[in-house]
């Protein structure tokens, strides 16, 4: 059996769905012709019964809750005067009744909507009508924690085998990154089990193409959009080539803009104003030639005798959002960079993530302090040393983002 064929059978149903059924206990009725002594002696000889169900011709017409009826016929002359009388003296007359066939969802409703009493009398169960026995609220409490347990498993199950779909889908870049620059190193951090970040990396005959990209959202979301943007990027490369990441930028604002109707400043899903924040970026090892496009994120180039961090800022346009035009042009910058430079992007999952002693952005310019502080190092060292500069960083704030960011040296 496939790995894929495995996790399928996980989701077969296995067990009916719970119902009110699974909640009957047979408990001692009462009929109306019996007196408020017979319920006192049934009380007494069952300590650990809540309440007592009434019912006549085989069905419920109510329930006598044990602390209401112990209490009434514990008052001066009340067992003199209510002893020989009918137990619909102190009978509730509309207690819940549901059927056995009740699903435990539809119960939790009606219990709610009958208030707190019927999680301290519990309810009646009747089958086809007819009296089949009582539940209580622990009992319906506990089932639904039961259920809600097994669907969290579930949801868990499937968000880690997509997760597993996702790494798969990141696979081929990473390969096509090993064989292009087998020093430049990627961190890639999901802040959930699966993430709104991506990157992509292909290979031409001069040169290779690199995306590193955060779209809108994080967790099942976020990865949903990877999924639109990564695949309108290998349509766009695939049409167009990659040596041009500004046009590879346009194709794939109008590709998310037209698949998610967010064309024309209309929003044309309820809700929906997504898209990414994506820096692209052609290079020729042989002359030194880097082109860059960029959405919203920085690139940040170290030269080897530079006293400072250059910043190759994004244009301040986001890819494929409501307002987002349709037909918006990203820029190329292109730059001459002598062999030994270091060229570090990241999103803002690194940049925005809050920490230090007063809760703020760790910002650009610790990353650049940090990427002078590391020059000498090796990509991967580079990396490693942002990773632990930022966990020192966040201290006991949670994660807030995603983390994607990469490294290498021409």
């Amino acid at each position: 059996m496939s790995e894929t064929t495995e996790y399928l059978s996980d989701f077969r149903p296995r067990f009916r769905q719970p119902s009110a059924a699974d909640l009957c206990l047979e408990v001692p009725c009462m009929t109306p012709e019996e007196n408020n002594e017979k319920v006192l002696e049934v009380f007494s000889q069952h300590r650990d019964l809540v309440s007592l169900p009434v019912v006549e011709d085989g069905r419920p017409i109510g329930l006598i809750n044990r602390n209401i009826f112990l209490s009434q016929m514990s008052k001066q002359f009340r067992q003199e005067l209510y002893g020989k009388k009918s137990c619909i003296a102190f009978m509730d007359k509309e207690p819940l009744i549901v059927d056995s066939a009740l699903d435990i969802d539809a119960l939790t409703v009606k219990t709610v909507e009958f208030g707190e009493k019927t999680l301290s009398d519990g309810f009646i169960i009747t089958r086809d009508g007819a009296y089949a026995g009582v539940g209580n609220g622990l009992q319906l409490m506990r089932a639904v924690a039961d259920i809600q347990a097994s669907r969290n498993r579930q949801i868990m199950h499937s968000i880690e085998y997509a997760s597993v779909i996702q790494r798969s889908t990141l696979r081929s870049s990473l390969e096509a990154m090993a064989r292009a620059c087998p020093d430049a190193h990627l961190v890639w951090e999901p802040r959930d089990i699966v993430g709104g970040d991506f990157y992509q990396f292909c290979t031409g005959t001069d040169g290779w193409f690199a995306t590193v990209a955060d779209c809108t959202g994080h967790g099942v979301p976020g990865a949903f959009m990877t999924l639109i943007a990564s695949t309108s990027l290998n349509q766009a490369i695939e049409q167009h080539g990659p040596r041009d990441p500004a046009s590879l930028l346009g194709h794939v604002n109008r590709s998310i803009k037209q698949m998610l109707g967010q064309v024309d400043g209309q929003d044309g899903t309820p809700g929906s104003d997504d898209g990414m924040d994506a820096a692209c970026f052609w290079f020729e090892p042989a002359t030194g030639r880097l082109i860059v496009a960029s959405a919203r994120l920085t690139v940040f180039v170290l030269r080897p005798d530079a006293e400072g961090v250059e910043m190759l800022d994004g244009q301040r346009k986001g890819v494929g959002y409501v307002d987002s035009e349709f037909d918006y042009a990203w820029q190329n910058q292109e730059v001459a960079l002598p062999a030994g430079s270091l060229v570090f992007v990241s999103t803002d999952g690194l940049i925005d993530q809050i920490g230090g002693p007063r809760g703020i952005a760790l910002g650009k310019r610790r990353i650049r302090e940090l990427l002078l502080e590391q020059r000498h190092g090796t990509p991967a060292q580079i990396n490693a040393a942002l990773l632990d500069a930022l966990r020192l960083w966040q201290g006991e704030h949670h994660r807030r983002d995603d983390l994607t960011f990469f490294c290498f040296r021409t």
